[in-house]
């Protein structure tokens, strides 16, 4: 090699790309390293294309011939040079495939006769990733720039161009600082934003982008996050801005959508349970600096799941609509109105007054005002129903004694639970007593669990009398005597049993012993019936009547000396179901009397098509005739239906002369039980009084009877 040749090879491999110098018959003349290092060319070739890796498809390791490439080539006048499309070879100190393309130029020597072929080999590596991040930049979700080191911005993306409402020409005219003042309104001073990116490299932070139309009026914000980074050289000399803008509307609208699956009621759109939570844990932690009095107002409508089971829940839900839309207009707003579940809502007035008297007063004065409107009758799509609401009101200044919320929505249920219980529709005030009747309750529920039915539990019989002074039937009525609570009225237990669902299994025992009763006194005295109250609860249990044959097989009773007491709320939850009940018992041979009748919703529409044979008179309306003249309207129209219908009507609650000789003026069908003439009393002693030295009760004999039963309870007491 030639001091010259030495020359232009040591010009050569200072090249990055690959240069090959090849003669017309394709003999190396010059390789400079990097042409060496893409297509692994020893020192001493033989044959530079025998043992090339190049690739037109490096997925599909389809090769690529560049001898016959080269061979094939032919320039014309207007061409100095040929270039082939992308190609991937692989070289020994990468160890993978790289980018390449291939440019073939004919290179004529002085005199014009001799003529070689000059390959350059150029990695396309740089431009790829280069041409990647322009096509990421331009097709991102953000919007970005870059600027020159003027700061004119020179490339703004598409979504940037959106976001400003600034087309491409307009941008480029501007500096990114006249786009700053012009569309951004930031949250810090512009001074801080300015010193932060010269000093620190960068600044970022929230702010507010008002994009405009191409006069550069204003029309929409945007909430955005936005970065802006300087672009220097070791020097600090300034080669570009970028800046980059995050759009945050559609994030804060997933925020208030998150917020609003957490915090609102979906059919209503009413705040939940948990943000009442969150409401009240900060009026709790409030009141320690602010002594004014805020109120709690829980109310659940009246008998809302009678309207679910009878019409359903589509209906239920168009009336809660209709209820809440009273509430939102009733209600300041600065209260909160909830849905806490179901039928159940909240009304959280916040910060009424520091003096008690002026808080309680609005407080009340609030709920008696949502109480009398939503007692009004709703328009339904396809029906029309009256509906009616319970309240309890809880007045706080102070956490109470556990001092969590949970305690001031548990107050307040226990003051609307005491509405329900006076009747429903109607507001209560918590008051302290409230937590002792809860805490007996529960030690009331406790007891009935670990309660041992034949050592506690006894049956007592109240006599039902004819016309004639005969005893003709009676009542079996429960008494539960407790080691430690003593004789618990059935008015206490009943409630708490029906609740906790224990009267199932007491029901079931009644029934037995009740059963074995009847046997008894059958196989004695013949035709005495005996009366036994079913609870709702019991009545709709799925294995009901089941249980009921299975306790005709055990004992062998006569169905057609027992009357089974049902009262008219067992036929408005699931009416068929319960109508198909009746009629079965009716086919076993039992009779049917509905118990407190004239108290229900229902009454007459249902009494067509019951199998029924008695109608009791609740108590409500005898005990104050022969004076009040609307319950003798009551029970004459009672005795009508009943005469119509030819059904047995029982009075029940019956307790003065009086009473009894205007019942007996009204009809001599009708049999009469209460107090007048017998308290309930154990079965030995009913049978002992009523049945083995059997009387006339005229009035006479029972005002005597009662002279002499001064052992058991007052009549408010014990039923």
């Amino acid at each position: 090699m030639t001091e010259f040749d030495r020359s232009h090879q040591h010009i050569a491999d200072h090249s990055k790309d690959g240069l090959v110098v090849l003669s017309a018959q394709l003999t190396p003349l010059l390789i400079n390293q990097s042409a060496r290092q893409y297509l692994n060319i020893p020192e001493q070739p033989n044959d530079i294309f025998k043992h090339l890796d190049i690739y037109t498809q490096k997925r599909k390791n389809i090769q690529f011939n560049l001898k016959e490439w080269i061979c094939s080539q032919s320039f014309t006048a207007e061409q100095s040079h040929i270039k082939t499309t992308i190609l991937w070879v692989k070289t020994n100190h990468q160890k993978m495939l790289i980018p390449v393309v291939f440019q073939l130029s004919k290179i004529e020597g002085a005199n014009q006769q001799s003529e070689n072929y000059l390959l350059l080999i150029q990695d396309q590596s740089s431009k790829i990733e280069a041409e990647a991040k322009v096509c990421l930049i331009k097709n991102s979700g953000t919007g970005q720039f870059i600027t020159n080191s003027a700061g004119l911005i020179t490339e703004p993306n598409s979504t940037f161009i959106c976001y400003t409402g600034l087309n491409r020409k307009t941008l480029q005219k501007m500096t990114y600082i006249d786009w700053l003042k012009a569309q951004v309104i930031f949250k810090v001073p512009f001074d801080f934003v300015m010193d932060s990116l010269l000093k620190t490299g960068y600044w970022i932070g929230k702010i507010q982008l008002n994009s405009a139309d191409q006069g550069l009026s204003l029309k929409k914000n945007m909430p955005a996050i936005l970065t802006l980074s300087m672009l220097t050289d070791e020097n600090r000399n300034i080669g570009h801005f970028t800046g980059v803008i995050q759009d945050l509307s559609e994030i804060q609208k997933a925020h208030r959508r998150i917020e609003k699956l957490a915090y609102y009621d979906p059919l209503t759109g009413l705040a939940n349970r948990t943000l009442l939570h969150n409401q009240l844990e900060k009026l709790l932690n409030k009141t320690q600096t602010s002594p004014c009095y805020s109120a709690l107002i829980l109310l659940d409508l009246d008998n809302f799941k009678m309207i679910n089971d009878t019409l359903g829940y589509s209906v239920g839900d168009e009336l809660l609509i209709l209820v809440t839309q009273k509430l939102q207009k009733l209600v300041p707003q600065t209260c909160l109105v909830i849905r806490m579940e179901g039928d159940e809502f909240a009304v959280l007035f916040k910060e009424i007054n520091e003096d008690t008297s002026i808080a309680l007063t609005q407080a009340l004065g609030l709920a008696y005002k949502i109480q009398d409107a939503l007692d009004d009758r709703y328009a339904l799509e396809s029906h029309s129903l009256h509906c009616s609401a319970s309240m309890g009101v809880y007045l706080f200044n102070a956490p109470p004694q556990e001092g969590c919320s949970d305690e001031l929505i548990r107050y307040a249920n226990m003051a609307m639970h005491e509405a329900k219980t006076l009747g429903g529709n109607q507001v209560y005030l918590f008051e302290d007593r409230l937590c002792d009747l809860a805490k007996q309750r529960l030690e009331m529920l406790q007891a009935l669990n670990h309660s041992e039915l034949d050592e506690e539990f006894q049956l007592y019989f109240q006599a039902q009398i004819d016309a004639q002074g005969q005893v003709v039937s009676a009542e079996a009525l429960l008494r539960w005597f407790h080691p430690n609570l003593g004789l618990v009225p059935p008015c206490d237990f009943i409630p708490v049993a029906e609740e906790g669902r224990q009267i199932i299994k007491i029901g079931l025992w009644v029934m037995h012993k009740a059963f074995i009763q009847a046997n008894e006194w059958h196989k004695k005295y013949k035709n005495l019936r005996i009366a036994i109250n079913i609870s709702p609860i019991q009545f709709h249990e799925q294995s009901f009547i089941e249980l009921i044959i299975g306790l005709i097989k055990f004992t062998h009773v006569n169905p057609n000396y027992i009357t089974l007491e049902l009262t008219e709320g067992v036929l408005i939850q699931n009416t068929t179901l319960a109508l198909q009940k009746i009629q079965h018992l009716v086919s076993l041979g039992f009779h049917i009397s509905i118990d407190d009748f004239g108290t229900g919703y229902s009454s007459l529409s249902y009494l067509q098509k019951l199998p029924i044979h008695e109608l009791k008179i609740d108590k409500s309306f005898i005990q104050h005739i022969p004076d009040n003249q609307d319950d003798i309207a009551i029970v004459d129209t009672i005795l009508k239906l009943a005469q119509n219908k030819q059904l047995t009507v029982v009075a029940e609650g019956v307790e003065t002369e009086e009473q009894v000789k205007f019942l007996r003026q009204q009809s001599g069908d009708l049999l009469l039980q209460g107090y007048f003439f017998s308290r309930p009393v154990p079965a030995k002693m009913f049978e002992q009084q009523f049945l083995i030295s059997p009387n006339n009760y005229s009035i006479s004999t029972a005002s005597t009877i009662q002279s002499n039963q001064t052992l058991f309870p007052p009549s408010n007491t014990i039923n």
